[in-house]
């Protein structure tokens, strides 16, 4: 079952692909705000099992100026991290 915070996750990585292939800049302005509205979304929802985790982890990566800060390197280390089973 999807989890809020997977399905806005989703609309934000196909909302942000969408806007990327439109050719003017008005034509993806929708796709931009569909965007907004979903990451503020996944922002404002707190998440309660590690794939909720990972997911805010995949737009932390998305949304990051530089891929060598503190928060990029958090949410690859929450990406790699699959799980320990007791």
């Amino acid at each position: 079952m999807t989890s809020p915070i997977q399905a806005a996750t989703i609309a934000a990585l196909s909302s942000d692909r969408c806007c990327w292939k439109e050719t003017t800049f008005n034509d993806g302005l929708q796709h931009s705000r569909r965007f907004v509205r979903a990451y503020r979304k996944v922002q404002r929802t707190k998440a309660t099992t590690l794939k909720d985790l990972q997911c805010k982890a995949r737009l932390v990566l998305l949304t990051s100026d530089d891929p060598g800060s503190m928060e990029a390197s958090l949410a690859r280390d929450v990406l790699a991290y699959v799980g320990a089973k007791a």
